[in-house]
């Protein structure tokens, strides 16, 4: 049942998921649980009476833009202060990002202008109608090279020395031959060899 009957949305931020990348990098995730009956969230099997439920995850960065937009498009709201950037994130920051972004959900889903925002629907990765393809930064949790360092939440300490390594000149292997592989290769030896104990 939707709480917010005047709004027909519910959102909250039950949990968090760490996602691990690759060495030590990976960053944190927060569960967005969506109760609602408006039309924009349901496809065309639904019965206007329906409420649908779902989980988004998103990351802090995508949650601080969302945010930033919200503020800057919509001045009057008064949403609660967003969690302070860290460079390194303890479990403890996690746990207190978590409930922030909770309480910043809930205010959101319960005034009328923000719950039906094009800001919204574009966060919670739904088109709005006659809009663009607004859902295209809905990527892949494998997909951690491009999103780790962007946020805060990790540091990719491997990142800048696999960068020169690519750029460099082609690294010779023991036997003399061109270790330049194709990524297929790479990524296989990676999998096997998360530690680059073999290299």
């Amino acid at each position: 049942r939707v709480q917010n009957v005047h709004t027909g949305l519910d959102l909250t931020v039950p949990q968090h998921q760490e996602v691990r990348g690759k060495m030590m990098s990976g960053h944190v995730e927060y569960q967005i649980l969506v109760v609602t009956r408006l039309a924009a969230f349901k496809s065309a099997k639904h019965r206007p009476e329906d409420v649908v439920q779902f989980l988004v995850s998103r990351k802090y960065s995508d949650i601080e833009e969302f945010y930033q937009k919200l503020s800057s498009r919509y001045p009057a709201a008064s949403l609660p202060p967003l969690p302070r950037k860290v460079l390194f994130v303890g479990e403890c920051d996690i746990r207190e990002r978590r409930a922030m972004f909770d309480e910043i959900l809930r205010c959101v889903s319960k005034d009328a202008e923000l719950a039906g925002s094009p800001e919204l629907l574009e966060f919670l990765g739904t088109r709005s109608p006659g809009a663009a393809d607004l859902s295209s930064r809905d990527f892949s949790v494998l997909d951690t090279d491009s999103q780790a360092g962007d946020d805060g939440d990790a540091f990719d300490f491997f990142q800048q020395q696999d960068r020169v390594e690519g750029e460099g000149l082609p690294m010779l292997n023991q036997k003399g031959q061109d270790a330049g592989k194709s990524s297929e290769e790479e990524e296989e030896e990676e999998a096997l060899d998360p530690l680059g104990i073999m290299r």
